[in-house]
């Protein structure tokens, strides 16, 4: 679209301190200028085992600030846990949040901030019911995964578990306040979820770059996630101790956050979102298995973008044409996958899917009301269909994957 023709706004609702130890120097006075007594911790048991929640604890205690530490939330976090949340924080006299964790401890504060100023059950306020209106409690984020960029979106996913489906809550309310990208937080992380989780980051940049909703504002910073994500994943995936490399990696992700925040998402969500609903596919896996079969079936809708995607990936595609460079595309996002050791197609989930189970995911996939529209190229649940027999193994019923 031309420029003159289109309209968009920007406003990046979150303030975001960056630099190794910022939690350590920042935090408690920060929480002091806002005049905050009782903190509701937000975080998940394995952060728990880790020490982190502990350490900010007795950080807030040695600065006058109480808190209290809420570690059940699962990873895609479900609707019942949202509710247990929200009443703990209300029986506590919580006045703020603070989320510890990857997506799934951002995306389970934004909603129990919903339930803290809102009546009713988090599901009413999914996308496409009740809007969220009323101010949530004054939400911080402190990221310890380097993939999702919740800590800068003003979007929470809800799983309700009953029907294995995945909701949206999104409101401009929702975006954290402020948000602590500390790179010292993520050095123990596993290698396999530094792989998942960092190409969850580089789909957030790829498909807020290319979406319909796409503005120059949203692609400049697509672009430059992508860069260094393309340069610092591999390092960081290969030694954890390259702090560096660990840092670019976790700035990268934010920067994606802002990205897709303004830009929007496309079909790689749709599709990984009930592969994580039903079969609890760790999301970014989910995302980075789907990547190239998805962009393969994009490509058409705009050979230019993808084209400067490619010539990232490989500056040599400076000398081909837009439609030769874009072509390369999918196959060098296979060889990043692979040499992150992303597995080539969900067969690693030793499940044979029958064509009814097939159909189901292409049905949730169509419903992803926030995603489906702003993919680049019209989905059809034909052509959702087609990609999930690309990286399904089928059962016999159901023909052979191609």
């Amino acid at each position: 679209m031309y420029l003159s023709q289109q309209t968009f706004h920007s406003a990046l609702h979150t303030n975001v301190i960056f630099g190794v130890n910022s939690v350590e120097e920042s935090l408690a006075a920060k929480m002091k200028e806002f005049n905050k007594t009782k903190v509701f911790i937000a975080t998940d048991p394995g952060l728990v085992q880790a020490g982190i929640p502990g350490k900010i604890q007795s950080l807030l205690k040695e600065n006058g600030i109480d808190s209290i530490v809420f570690s059940e939330i699962e990873p895609n976090p479900h609707a019942v846990t949202v509710m247990k949340g929200a009443e703990v924080y209300k029986s506590e006299s919580c006045d703020m949040i603070l989320a510890v964790g990857g997506g799934s401890a951002m995306d389970f504060s934004k909603a129990v901030g919903v339930m803290a100023s809102h009546p009713g059950h988090i599901l009413d306020y999914r996308r496409g019911e009740k809007p969220v209106v009323n101010e949530i409690p004054m939400l911080f984020a402190i990221p310890t995964t380097v993939g999702t960029g919740s800590e800068v979106t003003s979007v929470a996913v809800v799983t309700d578990h009953e029907v294995g489906r995945k909701y949206v809550v999104a409101s401009p309310v929702l975006a954290p306040k402020l948000a602590f990208v500390d790179p010292v937080l993520t050095t123990s992380l596993p290698r396999h979820v530094v792989a998942a989780t960092g190409m969850d980051a580089l789909v957030h940049a790829v498909e807020a770059f290319t979406s319909v909703r796409s503005n120059p504002i949203a692609e400049g910073l697509a672009l430059q996630a992508i860069k260094m994500l393309k340069d610092h994943l591999p390092p960081s995936y290969a030694h954890p101790n390259n702090l560096e490399a660990r840092s670019q990696v976790h700035l990268a992700s934010t920067i994606a956050g802002m990205a897709f925040n303004l830009g929007g998402l496309g079909l790689v969500h749709s599709c990984s979102h009930p592969m994580s609903a039903i079969y609890h596919v760790p999301h970014g896996l989910a995302n980075a298995i789907l990547l190239p079969h998805v962009m393969k079936h994009n490509l058409i809708s705009n050979y230019k973008k993808y084209a400067d995607i490619a010539r990232i990936f490989d500056p040599t595609l400076a000398f081909e044409n837009d439609k030769v460079a874009a072509e390369r595309l999918v196959d060098l996002l296979s060889e990043f996958n692979q040499s992150l050791n992303i597995p080539k197609d969900f067969s690693y989930l030793g499940i044979e899917f029958t064509q009814e189970m097939v159909d189901r995911l292409a049905h949730d996939a169509m419903e992803d009301k926030g995603t489906v529209p702003n993919n680049p190229r019209k989905v059809f649940k034909e052509d959702v269909i087609q990609i999930f027999h690309k990286v399904l193994p089928l059962s016999q019923e159901g023909g052979s994957a191609e």
